[in-house]
């Protein structure tokens, strides 16, 4: 049988994955302390149930930014989701096709825009921005995914600066990949998912990379490291958001907002929508949880501007939670991500079918 929920597809995809990259996906960051937090903020949100409302099947179907969806649902961007299974970024974006929500690419993807939009013409694809330290770069990539056909930009507003993550360092996954006694072992642990996973990838396009930067200077799972014009945005500040605000004429998205005071700034800067987001809890330890920050930041937003949330969702009641807070939808990170590792596009597409059904679940008491 399939999984049936959030627990069953992660430790489907702790089984299949090497530890480092399970690890990537899964943990937070410092002692954890904001990732212990989501789930206990979220199971402390009681909702009062109504009755004899007469209601046979809630209707999910969500407009966002002109285009209406299945449900209030958004594939949320991770970075080298095509280690995780073989041609992951494309699986992810032909489940979001095939239920009818939108999908939204990673800068740091193997798979490039220009490939997703010709493996899933029909897609309602978004782009995750993270600036880099040459502007000049980032306007090239820009320029690709406006061309490839992308309207709405997602810029990822908090991450100053990559974390410092332990268990990361020791296990030596990252662009380049650190070769160790530790990290030969933990592939070799896993000969599954070299087989599935890399070697397709070599015979089809040689080394991983991450394929939306530059040519020539792509980072690679083996080579060099980054080229400095190519790291994260230093000293990333409002003047950054001016800039692509300037360049991008489709709705802009920030994301990665947890305080009323950076809502208000982001809608007096031209932002079309923002989502209320702790990075899943791996950026920043002290991070509140969204769900506690959200109804205040709504109500500054009024209606200004399209609120979405994520971080920690599991269930479809995690969902409802976050709209009855004020969110029209949610982005889906580590869910989407097991479901993806465990049965690839269909994993994926099961993972959506089911949310929707809790979801609906959950609505027949509203």
């Amino acid at each position: 049988m399939s999984f049936l929920s959030y627990d069953d597809a992660r430790e489907i995809a702790q089984r299949k994955l090497p530890k480092g990259l399970f690890d990537y996906i899964d943990r937070g960051v410092g002692e954890e302390a904001s990732l212990r937090r989501l789930r206990a903020a979220l199971d402390e949100v009681e909702i009062t149930p109504r009755i004899l409302s007469g209601l046979i099947e809630p209707d999910l179907r969500t407009e966002l930014f002109g285009k209406l969806h299945t449900a209030p649902f958004v594939i949320a961007p991770t970075a080298m989701a095509g280690l995780v299974h073989q041609g992951g970024e494309v699986a992810l974006a032909k489940a979001a096709q095939k239920y009818g929500v939108p999908f939204c690419l990673s800068t740091q993807s193997l798979s490039s825009v220009d490939e997703i939009v010709a493996a899933v013409p029909e897609l309602d694809m978004w782009m995750q921005i993270y600036l880099w330290q040459d502007r000049a770069y980032s306007e090239e990539m820009l320029k690709r995914a406006w061309d490839a056909g992308v309207r709405v930009a997602v810029m990822t507003v908090d991450t100053p600066k990559g974390s410092r993550k332990e268990w990361n360092i020791r296990s030596g996954f990252d662009m380049p990949f650190r070769i160790s006694p530790r990290s030969v072992s933990d592939l070799a642990l896993r000969p599954g998912w070299l087989l599935r996973v890399i070697l397709p990838h070599l015979l089809r396009s040689g080394i991983p990379a991450m394929n939306n930067y530059p040519e020539g200077m792509r980072p690679k799972l083996l080579g060099r490291k980054v080229h400095p014009g190519l790291a994260l945005k230093q000293g990333l500040s409002w003047d950054d958001v001016s800039w692509l605000r300037e360049r991008w004429t489709g709705p802009l998205v920030l994301k990665g907002v947890l305080s009323p005071e950076d809502a208000d700034k982001a809608i007096s800067m031209g932002a079309d929508g923002i989502v209320v987001s702790s990075h899943g809890a791996r950026n920043f330890d002290a991070s509140p949880a969204p769900i506690n920050v959200l109804q205040e930041i709504a109500s500054v937003c009024a209606g200004r501007v399209t609120v979405m949330a994520d971080s920690g969702i599991r269930r479809g009641l995690d969902v409802l939670r976050y709209k009855e807070n004020g969110a029209k939808a949610v982005m889906l990170g580590r869910l989407p991500i097991y479901a993806l590792a465990s049965e690839g596009t269909i994993g994926v597409t099961r993972a959506l079918e089911i949310l929707g059904e809790e979801l609906s679940e959950a609505l027949r008491y509203r």
